[in-house]
């Protein structure tokens, strides 16, 4: 199903007849320390694409011989069918003031790519000004959902102009003081972007991920303190499908239809740890041990053990974002959906990915079940939004609420995204 998707989507957008189309997958941390305090720990991440719907931003560039333009796109997915909307048509501003007004606006994710990227390549930046061509994006990844959907925005402009322009893993135009643009630096651009241009607190994980795709254990020592490039250490991305010849994880991903500001919640809990709480440090050094030794589990294939890890993470990040005075921890939503999944006897676990207080859960399951356990869980939610008397039963201190938003979840099979960001 996710081919008929995607190929939709590369028909519709090949159509267009564009110079260049771009992919760049969602992603999910499989265990946490939080993305803006990530800097002194490690993790492992994957890459993934949706077998349904392929959780991906696409962006295209063609030539264009009057005006710059910037084209955004809606896709709307039922069944089998896939129905696309232009939304916006407009012209693509080039003066650096223009570019910074859009900072604020519902844009700003292309603006300040461009920017930044224009700030770190005078090559590009030359280009950029005196070239005409249309630029055009369109996202299935779900607003806000938790599974890296800016990131996988920003990164595909990144890669998408480096490639246009000739500029990727091309030494020829790196000046001075200037670095190659790999998919590293993407990586560190792309967090340069919301965490200094757009004041979105967020850390490296989901941009390493994305930018370089597959199952990783990555290291971000030496990163807290999020400083240029060059004055602190890149990343080290170990890829653990392929030096494990993993092919799949089986993995169910809910958005659970609450949005949420992701660098709200990271910023509280990077500042409480950069304040040295010792509490908040003692549970982060606790996540890193289950990270490290989650690896181990991954290796034999041992989603039982895995599991028995991500329920050792609910629990902590619960603690922690108590303490940080969020009153459900992880999130009313979130905690929601995962007790009613793991009451199944063949789901070894449900955590959270990406910052908590609303965005998306996932649950690690039986890999001969999956269809089945998907449908329990979209048929346990459903009974709870529907029968009040069950919800308030079972969730006797959860507002009653909380199912209105419940009922705009999402389900998703996914698979891992072996490639990153790449051409089409």
């Amino acid at each position: 199903m996710v081919v008929e998707v995607l190929n939709s989507i590369k028909e519709r957008l090949l159509s267009l007849n564009p110079d260049i189309l771009i992919q760049a997958p969602s992603r999910i941390n499989l265990i946490n320390p939080l993305d803006a305090v990530e800097g002194d720990f490690w993790m492992p991440s994957v890459a993934i694409n949706g077998v349904k719907n392929p959780l991906s931003a696409f962006f295209y560039i063609k030539s264009n011989v009057h005006e710059s333009k910037l084209k955004i796109f809606n896709l709307k997915i039922d069944g089998k069918k896939c129905s696309f909307e232009l939304s916006r048509d407009e012209k693509l501003l080039k003066s650096k003031e223009e570019i910074k007004r859009r900072f604020e606006g519902e844009d700003k994710l292309i603006y300040a790519s461009i920017a930044r990227f224009s700030k770190m390549n005078s090559y590009f930046e030359e280009m950029f000004k005196k070239t005409n061509f249309e630029i055009g994006l369109i996202s299935t990844i779900p607003l806000q959902s938790g599974l890296g959907g800016s990131a996988a925005i920003i990164i595909a402009i990144l890669y998408g102009f480096a490639n246009y322009f000739n500029i990727f893993n091309n030494l020829k135009y790196v000046k001075n003081n200037e670095f190659p643009i790999n998919k590293d630096i993407i990586a560190e651009l792309a967090t340069k972007i919301e965490d200094e241009d757009l004041g979105i607190t967020s850390g490296y994980g989901d941009r390493y991920v994305i930018s370089r795709g597959g199952l990783s254990f990555c290291s971000y020592y030496g990163k807290l303190s999020h400083k240029e490039i060059s004055k602190e250490p890149l990343a080290i991305y170990d890829r653990l499908d392929k030096v494990y010849n993993l092919n799949d994880i089986p993995i169910i991903v809910c958005y659970s239809g609450v949005l949420h500001e992701s660098g709200d919640i990271h910023r509280k809990l990077r500042k409480i740890y950069l304040e040295n709480n010792p509490e908040i440090i003692k549970s982060y050094i606790k996540l890193a041990k289950i990270a490290w030794k989650s690896r181990f589990s991954i290796m034999c294939r041992n989603w039982k053990e895995l599991g028995n890890y991500f329920k050792q993470n609910t629990i902590i990040m619960n603690k922690v974002m108590k303490d940080a005075g969020f009153e459900y921890g992880i999130g009313l939503a979130n905690n929601i959906l995962i007790e009613i999944i793991e009451a199944h006897p063949e789901v070894y676990a449900a955590k959270l990915t990406g910052a908590g207080g609303g965005g998306s859960v996932f649950a690690l399951v039986n890999p001969e079940n999956i269809d089945s356990i998907l449908n329990y869980w979209k048929d346990r939610l459903n009974e709870i939004i529907i029968n009040k008397d069950k919800f308030s039963s079972k969730f006797p201190s959860y507002p009653l609420e909380v199912t209105n938003e419940l009922k705009n979840a999402q389900f998703f099979r996914i698979k891992i995204d072996k490639e990153g960001v790449k051409k089409l």
